[in-house]
């Protein structure tokens, strides 16, 4: 990866929706060439176009970060029966006090409570469950992108 794929990168963070004749302008290529560039970074799996949910604004109040200790060689099974619950945005192996951190969107404390008491801690597996709350988000960023420093 290139200075001109981070600069095609800098735009699509910007618009996702940019049309390439506009990211053409901006980068000072070809369409072509944005377009053979841009196909390149998505079969490299270096990026991929999405839609963005909020799920504030679909009535989820209860956001949370749940962090996981999990039974010695089980952190597979119980990440795989976690990611299949629908709550479920964001789910990391960690490496510390606890195994695993899932990031949850719950409509409120009652359904953040079932989701934990009901669901994640009858996993078989999970030792333990520690759950953090959201209550405000100060960064919340889709922009990340390597400098070539650190590259």
């Amino acid at each position: 990866m290139d200075e001109l794929d981070r600069a095609i990168l800098g735009v699509l963070q910007e618009d996702g929706r940019a049309p390439f004749t506009q990211i053409a302008k901006r980068v000072g290529l070809s369409e072509a060439a944005v377009r053979a560039r841009y196909k390149n970074l998505v079969e490299q799996g270096v990026v991929r176009t999405v839609s963005i949910v909020d799920p504030y604004a679909l009535g989820f109040q209860a956001p949370a970060l749940i962090a996981i200790a999990v039974d010695a060689g089980k952190a597979e099974e119980v990440a795989q029966a976690i990611s299949e619950l629908p709550e479920t945005a964001y789910l990391v192996l960690t490496l510390g006090s606890h195994d695993l951190l899932a990031e949850v969107y719950c409509r409120d404390l009652q359904h953040l409570t079932e989701l934990v008491m009901h669901h994640i801690q009858t996993i078989p597996g999970v030792r333990s469950t520690e759950t953090l709350m959201e209550a405000k988000v100060y960064k919340l960023s889709y922009r990340w992108s390597p400098t070539a420093e650190s590259m």
